[in-house]
């Protein structure tokens, strides 16, 4: 009874609020805790389920704090700073929302190419693997700005992988559906040119298990290419709470983000199965070589960090229990024409915990359009 208290405490606040401000700040609080109701529904522990409840509640409180949503003045100055358009990073999601009206299909490819296995220890150095594993995750990216500070995205994926004989152990392959991911952004503060404050944006992710439903069988270290956002394990449901940030700096921009994913009970072969949460960062530096081409290189730092603990208490059964890796990738980016940006680039693992060690190459194209015709950059 106490959440379902909670939860109509939560919504009467957010209408308070939409009164004064106009556009409701405690928008993550409450969409945050309409998931988090229906995921308590699946856990058992009496009071310990009320864990994740309060921890992300206050999480989403944090973030949302700050300010409401932009207003159209603040709008107008942030469309007038310099902006090239550009694909920007392939690895961070941009903290600056579409314009309202505003959408993109984004194809994307990521792919892997496992040559190592890093060892229980945090370590640059990785072993061999006996087996080599190479797989190639093709996604397709739907994004619509929905208000000038509310995005949303949806991606819908496909994955196939290869393991090479070894170990006493025969070739294997697979190959169906992947995951898919649909969240929401809402971008609480806007930068400005008169001060250092970057944009802030709160982003709520779902990644559903299609694969598992599909019946597409897993990928050997249980995770798709690493550089998917949020990376999150395979064939698994997964709710990702984030905060993201975005500074222009002529002839630079600064950007990034901070994931936390949470995964209710799933099962395997009919046992209930605890991943532990994971802890996931981002950040991406841009330099702008041609502002009317968007041409542009990037170098983007990645960090993975499982968890051997989960927030409704739960005890960790799926192995390894702790995991981890820390990659960067040089980007190049280009713009085609007014509506159509790219983006390549190369992703190296440079250290690891119980984890394949592997350099994965991606590469993404934008097709942009809008309501009004004209094509803003975010």
């Amino acid at each position: 009874m106490d959440r379902f208290i909670l939860g109509a405490q939560g919504l009467r606040v957010s209408a308070v609020l939409k009164r004064k401000h106009g556009v409701s700040r405690g928008f993550p609080i409450v969409y945050c805790k309409l998931w988090l109701l229906a995921i308590q529904e699946q856990i058992r522990g009496g009071g310990s389920a009320l864990l994740p409840l309060f921890l992300w509640c206050l999480f989403g409180l944090v973030l949302s704090l700050p300010a409401g949503a932009a207003t159209e003045e603040e709008i107008a100055r942030y469309r007038k700073i310099w902006n090239p358009m550009a694909a920007g990073p392939q690895l961070v999601s941009a903290a600056d929302v579409q314009p309202e009206g505003q959408m993109f299909l984004r194809p994307y490819v990521y792919s892997e190419l496992g040559y190592g296995q890093f060892g229980n220890t945090w370590s640059p150095g990785a072993k061999s693997l006996p087996q080599r594993l190479s797989a190639i995750n093709p996604q397709l990216e739907f994004s619509y700005g929905i208000t000038n500070s509310v995005e949303f995205e949806m991606y819908l994926s496909e994955v196939s992988w290869w393991q090479s004989s070894g170990n006493g152990q025969g070739a294997q392959s697979g190959n169906g559906l992947g995951d898919t991911t649909a969240f929401l952004k809402y971008r609480f503060h806007v930068q400005e040119d008169q001060t250092w404050w970057p944009t802030l944006t709160n982003a709520f992710y779902v990644s559903l298990p299609s694969s598992d439903w599909a019946g597409t069988p897993s990928i050997p270290g249980g995770f798709a290419p690493l550089g998917r956002l949020p990376s999150a394990h395979f064939g698994a449901p997964e709710f990702t709470e984030s905060i993201l940030f975005r500074k222009n700096v002529r002839p630079f921009r600064i950007s990034g983000g901070v994931f936390y994913s949470y995964g209710p009970p799933s099962s395997n072969n009919g046992t209930a199965q605890y991943f532990g949460d994971i802890v996931q960062y981002r950040l991406a530096f841009e330099h702008f070589l041609d502002d009317t081409r968007g041409f542009a290189y990037a170098v983007e730092v990645l960090g993975l960090h499982g968890l051997p603990y989960r927030l409704d208490g739960h005890t960790v059964n799926a192995k390894p229990t702790s995991f981890g890796l820390v990659g960067v990738q040089p980007t190049v980016e280009y713009k085609f024409t007014d509506r159509i940006v790219g983006a390549a680039g190369v992703l190296f693992t440079l250290a690891g915990q119980n984890d394949i060690a592997a350099i994965y190459p991606n590469f993404s194209i934008y097709y942009y359009w809008s309501r009004t015709g004209r094509v803003i950059a975010r």
